[in-house]
């Protein structure tokens, strides 16, 4: 069982600079539940480090991680985290491979940037297109963050004990943020199309992919939904 993706995501999750940003990462929840996961996944860093000082020197045991993980798991649970966060989640720490499959994803992504740039038009609701559009924009200006500094100058009590965890690589989590954020084009779009969008938007939205996936490829298109 992967020891690192696991550790670093929730060290993440548990950060107070990055609670504007699960977004960026796919992970679309309302601030309380989201509140209580970094309060839980806290719990979990301090079972992770145990008596350590430093991160490298830690239990990297498999009975560790184990317990580590099922923390996590008991911790979703208790949260009540949508299935789509969950699954985010497990993807996340485990690199299991997504429901849908390569090209679905794609076409998913490039069926939405052809609306948006007006290249194609569809029957949707204001309100769904412009919740798109707020996603795309927000992607568009992830270079303009700059998560070393946000990780860096964070005053917290919490994000100076992350930081003093790994002392020769404080900024860890940032370069980790900076490198999933950048690989989640198609898993930000869909946090937000199923937590987001109302079911009803939802439905209608998901119609429109299948009606052009099928009317470019000659195939139906197979969402998660269908499996």
């Amino acid at each position: 069982m992967p020891s690192y993706e696991l550790d670093k995501l929730v060290m993440l999750l548990s950060a107070d600079w990055f609670f504007p940003y699960w977004d960026l990462i796919g992970i679309f929840t309302k601030d309380k539940r989201k509140s209580l996961l970094r309060e839980g996944c806290r719990e979990i860093v301090r079972q992770i480090m145990s008596t350590a000082t430093q991160y490298w020197g830690i239990n990297f045991s498999e009975a560790r991680v184990k317990e580590s993980r099922a923390m996590l798991d008991a911790l979703m649970k208790r949260c009540d985290l949508e299935e789509v966060n969950v699954n985010r989640i497990i993807g996340l720490i485990s690199k299991e491979d997504s429901l849908i499959d390569d090209g679905t994803r794609w076409l998913i992504v490039s069926m939405t940037e052809q609306l948006l740039d007006g290249s194609v038009t569809a029957p949707l609701g204001i309100a769904i297109t412009a919740g798109l559009r707020q996603v795309r924009d927000e992607r568009i200006n992830l270079d303009e963050i700059d998560f070393t500094k946000c990780c860096l100058n964070s005053a917290s009590t919490w994000d100076q004990y992350l930081r003093n965890a790994t002392p020769d690589l404080p900024a860890m989590l940032a370069y980790n943020l900076s490198a999933i954020a950048s690989d989640s084009k198609f898993e930000v779009l869909w946090g937000f199309i199923n937590v987001n969008l109302t079911a009803k938007q939802r439905y209608e939205l998901l119609s429109w992919y299948r009606s052009r996936g099928q009317s470019l490829t000659g195939e139906p298109l197979r969402l998660a939904q269908d499996a």
